[in-house]
């Protein structure tokens, strides 16, 4: 009976805090940093810490227990304790989150999104500033996927793990960018973070 309450309760539980989201860090005292571990657990090795003034910290994934958060460190991504963070009040205005850094390699291409207000996308040849930017709509009946409309182009993001494919960190948002310019169109495929912008 318990198994199938938890069964039932599952897809609102998992509802209630979706992934990526920031966080402040909490509780460690003022001489003292909070620890990266490079697993979810506090006898694994130690990839850095986290200053106790720490801010907009972009937690990617829990461990199975939700005890343990993933975060980026420098080129890497570790662990922390989640009882040490606080984490922030969504916008309601805003699906994901007000602004999105989005990137990808083959090409090297990255884009700088802000809801409401435009989209700018940069190449190791060119910068493109698309105004006009509306905001991001989730998709009818599903959790995990959004889309975003911008000039003539539009943008597919989807709550999965993604990595950068330049480094050891792993990202929260998955983006495909479908990109109309100059009588051309071009679709980029890359990661996108929360917190970089």
């Amino acid at each position: 009976m318990r198994f199938v309450l938890l069964f039932l309760l599952w897809p609102f539980v998992a509802l209630a805090d979706p992934f990526p989201a920031l966080f402040n860090v909490t509780g460690v005292a003022a001489n003292d940093t909070l620890n990266v571990r490079a697993q979810p657990n506090g006898s694994a090795e130690k990839r850095g810490t986290l200053a106790h003034y720490a801010k907009n910290i972009e937690v990617t994934a829990t461990n199975d227990t939700g005890t343990w958060g993933r975060v980026n460190l420098g080129e890497t991504s570790g662990w922390v304790a989640m009882r040490y963070l606080a984490r922030h009040e969504d916008n309601p205005d805003y699906a994901l989150a007000h602004a999105l850094t989005c990137f990808g390699t083959e090409p090297f291409w990255s884009a700088d999104i802000t809801q409401g207000q435009g989209v700018t996308i940069r190449t190791p040849e060119t910068q493109i500033d698309i105004p006009g930017a509306g905001l991001i709509v989730p998709a009818s009946g599903r959790t995990d996927l959004y889309a975003l409309g911008f000039g003539d182009s539009t943008a597919q993001i989807r709550r999965a793990e993604c990595n950068d494919g330049m480094s050891d960190r792993m990202f929260g948002l998955q983006i495909g960018l479908f990109l109309r310019h100059d009588q051309s169109a071009k679709l980029y495929a890359g990661c996108c973070s929360i917190a970089m912008h």
